[in-house]
Order: structure tokens, then C-alpha cells, then sequence
């Protein structure tokens, strides 16, 4: 995974986890006014079935079609700037440039270095969670290893400990405990209230959501919605216990909050809360327990029909999965892979007899033009311009035979602009850069009161019988547009001097007159073919 998806990834996990956070506070406030209740039982399944919904869409998440909904927030590029590409510029498996928006522009920084960091922070909260974690195992071996058994109930067991003040449950690989205050034994009525609370812990699974609760508040430890929903996830827990207990007849519901009560006083002497366990009075807040104690008394009003929370499971489920879909691109990766690279080739190939050759000289063209802000930023431009002078210059290149591709020659040349001459006479001219030698030797007249290079269908008519004549001599496409821009006799010198009509052995070979001149043009032929490379 690319550094920017696993951002997006992440960014895509926090703002789940706040959509999922308001979205089921709000549930029951909402439901309220309609006059009915949910209950809690239920409201609990829907926070795991949320949390259970969260997890699959992240996991699927990577593999989401990476669309830009929106403008991207940040951007890997392949180099800073293209000034500095040729020094930035590395193998597509280093991390690139992330650039940042700023309050004084974009900011640009080593994208392996925002790794490596991770890296460490990630492993640093990794560490400390799971030694967190282990410690409270550990701690709970030792509880348990000082408890005595009093019986078992299924899968489940029960222990006394003469240390613990507050009643609590834990799941651990391969055992459900239940671990309760000795001093409780002597007072039936609790000792039945508590076991039945903490049994309906381990039957709600409460016990084994414990852990991924907290893992989602270790690796989201900045964002709050995920402390604020833990705390609300314990809070409803408890509710679905109370509940289910206050409804069995053999229960009474004042019994339960004199039992709630006085477990609280005992709960205010215990030294260590594990995180990984839940219990019938650890959230012992004063309003807390009067709302347990409140709903205990009160006879709740009508309740929604599961068909209500069912339906509102699937407008969590599809709000949550259209927030991902958007928000897969808020981090993109604009460079260009080789994988890429042939996509874009084997679209460009489709009506032409023309080779498009895609290699790592090409694909270094591409990150130049596609994988720098300003790169994309003149190919975009240059695309833009091309269309006012397209049909004319197409209408030359089927005159005179020439493959449509050498449209993208003006790109690579002058990015479609009709430039004039500079005071350096090695520059060239109008959108095709001619020279004011080669201008002449094709009928263009070029002086002090006239220059025919920037008429572009006077140049454009001399290009296309230049490009054809350099064909006539060289019988291939390729060799003549590397005659377009080193000269005929340069070529004919480095194709009898390596014994070579490869276009590609001859750039290797260093016979070139700009450098990647060709891996320029094929680029550009890529770009033109593939114009949504560039949006």
C-alpha cells in the first residue's frame, strides 16, 4: 500500500468513526421526540453492527476505485518541483513528496520521511498498547490466581477474591471469567443481581468488543470521537444489562438499585480498573447512576419495531460506505507507475500503426509531466491550446501522410504557445521551433520586417515536409523525428558509427541532441492519448 492510500485509509477510518459517533448519539435523541424509546439491548447490537460495518469498509477500503470526488487535501508528487526533479526524482518505491496545503502556499516534504515517522510513532502506540494490555492480563492472572473457584456455569467461571472491592468479567483466549468480591457471598440477593449482570457482559459479547474498542482508541488515539464513543458504548452496555435483568420478574427493579448503589460505595476503593474488562458499577459518575437507577423505575415509553432500527442500520451502512467512496482520494498518489505507464500505452495503441514504446526513459518523462505540479500544470495548459490549432494541423497530417501522433511534437517543442525569437539564434520559433536555417531551407521567409514561423499554417505545412522527407531518407518514423530535433547528418553519423536504426539503442548510446528529447515526445504521446492523466 502507497503512502498515500494508507493516509486516505486513515483519514477514511477517523471520519467513520465520527460519522458512526454522532450518528448513534443522536439516534435515540431523535427517536425521542417521536414519542418512543429504543432499547438498549438493541441500541447496543446497532454500535457493534456499526463498529462491525466500520471495520469491513476499511479493510475493503484500499481496493475502492481511486476517484477524485473532491480536490485532493494533499498530493504525493514524484519530485518538489520540476526544477529539482532530476536530482528528486528516484524509483517509484520510495515514498516521493507529500505536499501539504499551507497558510503561505504547499508544502512540500520527503514522503519517506513522513514514513519513517509513522513508522515509529505507529509501532511506539503499538508497544505501549499491548503492553497495556498485557500488564491487565497479567494483573487479572494474578487476581485470578489469587481467587478461589466457586463454581462453573457453561463456558463460563466464577471466582471469589478477598482483595477486589467492585465485581467485574473478562474474556481471554479460551476462558469467560467472572471475578466478584468475597464479602459479597454473604448477601444473596446482590451476589444473584451481580452474576446475572455480569453473565449477560459475557452474553452481549461486551467482554470481547472490549479489545477492539481499544485498539481503535490506541491507533485513532487524537481523534475524540472514539474516546467519546467508548465511553458511550460503556455507557449502553451497562443500560442492556439493566435492562435485561430489570425485565426478568425474578428480579426487582428496586432490589437491582439498592444492589447498583451500594456496589458503587465499594467501587470508590478499587485501586485497579482493567481495560480490558467491564463490570457491573465501573462507570460509577453520580449521573450515570442516577440515570441507571432512573430507568430502572420509570416504565419506559412505546419502542420502535426492530424494522425502524433495521432501516437505519442501512442509512449507516451506505452514508458510511458513500464517505468512503469520497474520500478514498483525499490523499493522491500523482505519480505514474510502470503498471500505469502500460494502461496509458495500450489505450494510445488503439488505431495506429505507430510504436508506442513505454520504458523506463518514458516513465521518467512521465513523472516529469504528470508527477510535478508543474509539469501537470504545462501539459494541462498545453493540451488546453492544442485544440485551437488541432483540426488545421490535422488536416496536414493526413495531406501528407504523417501519423497523427506527431501532434504531441508542439507539446514537447513549445507547449502549443506561438513563441517568437529570442536573441539566441540556437532557439527556434512559432508552436513547431523551427530554426531560422531549417525555415529557409523549407520556403519561410525569415528577416528583420518578416517572420513566416509564427504563421502556424505556413509552418505547419513546411514541419510536415520536413518530418516527411526525414522519413523518405531514414524509412522510419521514429529515426525522423530524432532527425527533427539533432539534424539529418548528426543521425546518419550516430547510426554508422553504432551500426544501429534503433531510436532507443542510439539514446542510450548518448547520440542525442536534447536530452530525452524522444522519451519526451513518446510522454507526450501517452498524454495526448490519455488527457484525464492530467485533470
Amino acid at each position: 500500500m502507497s503512502l498515500a492510500q494508507a493516509l486516505s485509509t486513515y483519514i477514511t477510518l477517523n471520519i467513520l468513526i465520527v460519522t458512526g459517533y454522532f450518528s448513534l448519539l443522536l439516534y435515540p435523541i431523535l427517536t425521542g421526540f417521536a414519542g418512543k424509546t429504543i432499547r438498549a439491548k438493541s441500541l447496543l447490537s446497532l454500535h457493534y453492527t456499526v463498529l462491525t460495518i466500520l471495520f469491513l469498509i476499511i479493510t475493503l477500503h484500499p481496493f475502492f476505485p481511486n476517484q477524485e470526488i473532491f480536490k485532493p487535501a494533499a498530493k504525493v508528487w514524484s519530485a518538489q518541483s520540476i526544477k529539482t526533479f532530476s536530482t528528486d526524482y528516484t524509483a517509484l518505491d520510495k515514498g516521493g513528496y507529500l505536499s501539504l496545503p499551507g497558510f503561505m502556499g504547499n508544502n512540500s516534504i520527503d514522503a519517506d520521511k513522513i514514513k519513517l515517522v509513522w513508522i515509529i510513532l505507529g509501532s511506539l502506540l503499538l508497544f505501549l498498547g499491548t503492553g497495556k494490555i498485557l500488564y491487565d492480563l497479567y494483573r487479572l492472572f494474578i487476581i485470578k490466581k489469587e481467587s478461589y473457584l466457586i463454581k462453573r456455569h457453561g463456558t463460563i467461571s466464577i471466582f471469589a477474591n478477598d482483595q477486589i472491592k467492585a465485581p467485574f468479567s473478562y474474556w481471554a483466549p479460551g476462558q469467560a471469567n467472572i471475578i466478584i468480591p468475597t464479602e459479597l457471598l454473604g448477601k444473596k440477593a446482590y451476589y444473584k443481581i451481580t452474576l446475572f449482570h455480569e453473565f449477560e457482559h459475557h452474553r452481549h459479547g461486551d467482554t470481547k468488543w472490549v479489545y477492539i474498542v481499544w485498539f481503535l482508541r490506541l491507533i485513532c488515539i487524537i481523534n475524540p470521537c472514539i474516546h467519546l464513543w467508548n465511553r458511550l458504548i460503556s455507557e449502553v452496555q451497562e443500560f442492556a444489562c439493566d435492562e435485561v435483568l430489570v425485565g426478568r420478574k425474578k428480579i426487582d427493579s428496586e432490589a437491582y438499585a439498592h444492589c447498583l448503589a451500594e456496589a458503587a460505595k465499594s467501587a470508590l476503593y478499587q485501586r485497579h480498573v482493567p481495560v480490558c474488562a467491564t463490570g457491573l458499577t465501573f462507570m460509577i459518575e453520580r449521573q450515570l447512576l442516577k440515570r441507571r437507577i432512573e430507568k430502572m423505575c420509570i416504565k419506559n415509553p412505546l419502542q420502535f419495531k426492530w424494522q425502524v432500527n433495521f432501516m437505519f442500520m442501512i442509512l449507516i451502512m451506505t452514508l458510511m460506505t458513500a464517505i468512503a467512496f469520497a474520500s478514498n482520494g483525499v490523499v493522491q498518489d500523482r505519480r505514474i507507475t510502470e503498471a500505469q505507464a502500460l494502461n496509458m500505452a495500450e489505450r494510445a495503441r488503439s488505431n495506429t500503426n505507430f510504436p508506442i514504446v513505454v520504458n523506463d526513459l518514458v516513465l521518467r518523462q512521465l513523472n516529469s509531466y504528470i508527477g510535478t505540479p508543474e509539469g501537470r500544470e504545462f501539459m494541462k495548459n498545453s493540451l488546453q491550446r492544442m485544440e485551437s490549432y488541432r483540426k488545421g494541423i490535422e488536416a496536414k497530417l493526413e495531406q501528407y501522410g504523417v501519423p497523427e501522433e506527431f501532434l504531441a511534437i508542439p507539446i514537447i517543442e513549445s507547449g502549443y504557445q506561438n513563441l517568437e525569437q529570442t536573441t539566441n539564434k540556437q532557439w527556434g520559433a512559432g508552436i513547431w521551433m523551427f530554426i531560422e536555417s531549417t525555415a529557409r531551407n523549407f520556403g519561410l521567409k525569415v528577416d528583420g520586417a518578416v517572420d513566416e514561423r509564427l504563421d502556424v499554417d505556413l509552418l505547419t505545412d513546411a514541419a510536415m515536409r520536413y518530418l516527411s522527407a526525414n522519413k523518405l531518407r531514414f524509412n522510419d518514423w521514429q529515426l525522423s523525428v530524432q532527425a527533427y530535433n539533432m539534424g539529418e547528418s548528426k543521425l546518419q553519423e550516430a547510426i554508422n558509427k553504432t551500426g544501429s536504426r534503433d531510436v532507443w539503442a542510439l539514446i542510450r548510446a548518448g547520440y542525442e541532441n536534447d536530452e530525452d528529447y524522444y522519451a519526451k515526445f513518446m510522454a507526450a504521446i501517452l498524454i495526448m492519448k490519455n488527457p484525464s492523466s492530467v485533470e
